[in-house]
């Protein structure tokens, strides 16, 4: 499979003049655009349980201290709206599972000979500064930007409540969501400075085209 992948980058690269950076903006974009019905439908899932969220918590009410009657009725619930509580996790896996698969194409294809100079990146090597006095890497131009435009996508994915209520902040969703938001991002500038700047750059890529979708759908709503 990871051949097979090789191949494809390796004839992309030669259309677009042999310039391995545009050859992974071109395959960013492909893989958005590959990917819109999947990322549609988790818009519309969390859209839905957004929705819901008053019943939910109306069930939280009637049944604290009955985890097993809460569950029950939560299932209920779910059921009647035609929800899956996971069914928005299967775009973000298959995200994962793609920037894992071409981790390891893009260490392929760097043991082959091409070039790999874009801009001021050397694409094989990681994004980072080194300084002589500080011992740890501080993270590049590229992930930053991939870092920033996290944590703007994961704010516009919070749910926006239309009235604030005192179990608000400690509402596991709501807390998980806020958690997320920050977390993203540090993840990002912590792991990103290992990665070979090729896939930052697939990131940042696919991470701004996703903002746009999601501003989009979000605005046709």
């Amino acid at each position: 499979m990871i051949d097979f992948f090789v191949d494809i980058i390796l004839f992309l690269n030669k259309i677009l003049f042999n310039n391995l950076g545009l050859t992974i903006i071109v395959l960013g974009t492909l893989t958005r655009l590959a990917f819109w019905p999947l990322f549609k439908s988790q818009m519309k899932h969390t859209k839905a349980m957004t929705d819901l969220k008053p019943k939910l918590d109306e069930l939280k009410r009637r049944f604290k201290g009955d985890q097993k009657k809460q569950l029950e009725e939560q299932s209920k619930l779910f059921k009647s709206y035609g929800i899956n509580p996971l069914g928005g996790c299967l775009p973000t896996i298959v995200q994962f599972a793609v920037i894992i698969l071409l981790y390891q194409v893009l260490f392929k294809l760097f043991k082959m000979n091409v070039n790999t100079s874009f801009l001021i990146w050397d694409l094989s090597k990681p994004d980072i500064f080194k300084i002589s006095s500080i011992s740890f890497p501080i993270p590049g131009i590229l992930v930053i930007l991939t870092a920033v435009a996290t944590f703007y996508q994961a704010k516009m994915m919070m749910p926006k409540p239309k009235a604030p209520t005192k179990d608000a902040g400690s509402d596991p969703m709501t807390m998980m969501s806020t958690q997320m938001v920050y977390l993203a991002p540090l993840m990002v500038l912590i792991f990103g400075t290992t990665f070979p700047s090729g896939l930052a750059l697939y990131w940042t890529t696919t991470t701004f085209l996703t903002i746009i979708q999601q501003y989009y759908l979000l605005r046709s709503k």
